[in-house]
């Protein structure tokens, strides 16, 4: 009865258990089967197994990941593990909507190598336009000025100003409105060229407040900004709650999980299961077999 067929079992595994796709689409003709591998199902490393973080070293986000003068660090999340099984879902939707057209399955297959790959798409695409390899900018932006990392009084402030209309902003917010007209500073071209120079002044006057004496300075200027938030912090902060981002689980004491990111008709899914007794899934196993 079912429709989808998933695994992200070891390379050749599946066809030893006798559930490769070849076999399962032959009996089950409609079957959309999905298969997520860690190299790919092509070339001289389909059959090797593979992890989050040797992807990440080896598909190329680590590479630009991390300050310019350190070592390339692991992404946080686990971005290939995460985005396979996305695009996996997004695979397995369109051959949903194929075969309700056609009547037949489809063999959908996705790897973390494919993944990872595809998240350096636009650092990829600029080096195979200029030639120029891509390096780790930390919290920077490779072609926009000021757009970053910066450091008040009490932590770390993010800010965006994109353009020649927010740099002004920024500027009059900072008490320099001259740092617009400045030659160093007047264009962003001129900015990425003079990075150091603006960021040190940068910084040099946010340390005098707080970040929240800043955000609330250019919130009301209209220039972007963000405090650097831990999770604890962003777990209780009030948009957060506004969103319903943190649900408990039903019938199960003091256990609360961060919901899905989506909503449908302005409803958030939320957890409608308790969670499993202890023992429950053997039990069930015993009933099965």
């Amino acid at each position: 009865e079912a429709d989808v067929f998933i695994h992200n079992l070891r390379p050749g595994l599946p066809d030893k258990l006798g559930i490769g796709p070849k076999p399962m689409r032959e009996r089950f003709p409609r079957l959309v089967y999905a298969d997520i591998g860690a190299f790919g199902h092509l070339g001289p490393m389909r059959t090797r197994p593979g992890y989050e973080l040797l992807v990440q070293a080896f598909g190329g986000p680590m590479s630009i990941t991390g300050e310019a003068d350190g070592t390339p660090v692991r992404c946080g999340p686990s971005i290939n593990d995460l985005g396979s099984g996305m695009w996996a879902a997004i695979g397995i939707l369109g051959a949903l909507v194929q075969r309700a057209r056609s009547g037949d399955g489809c063999l959908v297959q996705t790897s973390l190598f494919e993944t990872a790959i595809s998240w350096t798409s636009i650092a990829a695409s600029t080096f195979m336009a200029s030639g120029t390899p891509p390096r780790r900018e930390g919290s920077k932006h490779p072609s926009v000025v000021p757009y970053g990392a910066f450091q008040t009084a009490d932590g770390t402030l993010i800010i965006g100003a994109g353009s020649d209309r927010l740099f002004q902003k920024l500027s009059e917010v900072m008490g320099h409105p001259e740092w617009a007209s400045d030659p160093r500073f007047a264009t962003n071209r001129d900015r990425v060229l003079s990075r150091d120079a603006l960021e040190a002044l940068l910084n040099t006057v946010l340390r005098s407040r707080s970040r929240a004496e800043w955000t609330e300075m250019l919130e009301s200027a209209g220039v972007p900004c963000a405090s650097l938030q831990t999770i604890p912090e962003v777990l209780v902060h009030e948009q957060t709650e506004a969103l319903g981002m943190v649900h408990e689980v039903p019938d199960t004491r003091d256990v609360r999980l961060v919901a899905l990111p989506l909503s449908f008709d302005g409803v958030r899914p939320a957890a409608r299961l308790p969670s499993p007794e202890l023992g429950m899934a053997a039990g069930f196993s015993r009933r099965s077999g």
